[in-house]
């Protein structure tokens, strides 16, 4: 299965998972970088939803969604690494 790459940013959405806690994340990684992950209850509520869906299956909406709101979260909550990677186009 290949990375999707978001629209309007650096992003590359690798797919859902849960943590060690069993909590659900959205896999994200830069280009050519190491992936990380974000925990999606409290932080991404609209990702939350979407993470039970099949990555296949995910419509544009989606996918602009997921994007939205991660970008949101590593501009206010990022390392500084991330915030330094991130770029956004539009």
């Amino acid at each position: 299965m290949a990375d999707i790459a978001l629209q309007n940013s650096n992003l590359y959405l690798i797919g859902f998972g849960r943590d060690t806690n069993g909590n659900k994340i959205v896999k994200l990684s830069f280009p050519n970088t190491r992936g990380f992950s974000i925990q999606t209850l409290g932080n991404l509520k609209e990702t939350h939803k979407i993470t039970t869906k099949k990555i296949n299956s995910l419509t544009v909406k989606d996918l602009k969604n997921i994007e939205k709101e991660s970008v949101s979260y590593i501009k206010k909550f990022g390392s500084t690494a991330q915030k330094s990677k991130l770029k956004t186009y539009k």
